[in-house]
């Protein structure tokens, strides 16, 4: 018959195991939809950059173009829409690349999904590898068992908590040239 202490365990197990596998899904949830957004951000500043770079270009391309075919000369005001067209080209240039670190930062939270269904994945095989610890052909004493619990309780929580605690929240860029950008 079970203990009163046994069934405290065992409701604390399942209690624990329920809302800790609970929590990393939601968080496993929750990084999926910010995955989204920043793929949606980047993919959107890598058309709109390329689309701006290329229309840049065609302006330069335009214009030296009328300088070889003779049909514009080589004045300070050439000169000055080439040095603003080519000033342009490295703005659109930088927001391609500021599109790219998003890409970074959607890479860092794909890791940290990883990592996280990892985790809940051990924290599940601390229970299934205890549970084959009850051997009840065998006749173990409550002692027994309210001990198994216990350790299985304590393996779970541990495993959750290093879980919990050992993923970093916000997502970085800090490695190219347009600047630091942190999120979430």
């Amino acid at each position: 018959m079970p203990t009163q202490t046994m069934l405290q365990e065992l409701k604390r197990l399942l209690l624990d195991t329920a809302s800790g596998g609970s929590r990393q899904l939601t968080e496993v949830e929750s990084d999926l939809v910010q995955t989204n957004i920043l793929l949606g951000e980047a993919i959107g500043k890598l058309g709109g950059s390329f689309m701006d770079l290329h229309r840049s270009v065609q302006e330069q391309q335009q214009i030296l173009e009328a300088l070889m075919n003779g049909s514009q000369a080589l004045t300070a005001e050439s000169i000055e829409q080439l040095k603003k067209t080519q000033s342009a080209v490295s703005q659109h240039v930088n927001e391609a690349v500021t599109g790219l670190q998003f890409q970074d930062m959607t890479s860092q939270l794909l890791e940290r999904i990883v990592r996280r269904v990892i985790g809940l994945r051990e924290a599940l095989g601390v229970l299934s590898a205890n549970s084959f610890e009850i051997l009840p052909e065998q006749g173990q004493t409550d002692h027994e068992l309210e001990s198994l619990l216990a350790n299985t309780v304590n393996s779970i929580e541990e495993r959750l908590n290093v879980l919990e605690h050992g993923l970093w929240k916000a997502v970085r860029q800090t490695r190219m040239e347009s600047g630091d950008i942190e999120l979430f």
